[in-house]
């Protein structure tokens, strides 16, 4: 997995490319570090994210509440339609 880090205006912008599987989840603490970081809302961008397992999914969910401890808010973005309904089960 590959990952972007961009700062537009008052977010944090994480866009992930390729993989979010089990073999991902020591390059996912690099991103945990930039949320627990973020003075402001985070969007994860999922749109060239090829797979997910339910690893990831569940890294994601992590992701969500280390962002609200951190007093902000974690959106998730562009996310592919075959993982849509993965996705929404975060919810």
């Amino acid at each position: 997995m590959d990952f972007k880090v961009m700062t537009e205006g008052n977010a944090v912008k994480i866009e992930l490319d390729g993989e979010l599987t089990f073999d991902t989840h020591r390059d996912f603490r690099e991103i945990m570090n930039v949320i627990r970081d973020a003075q402001s809302d985070i969007e994860v961008n999922l749109g060239k994210l090829k797979n997910i397992d339910s690893a990831g999914a569940g890294m994601l969910k992590l992701a969500q509440e280390k962002a609200k401890e951190s007093g902000n808010s974690l959106s998730l973005t562009e996310v592919p339609k075959d993982l849509k309904t993965f996705i929404e089960l975060l919810s």
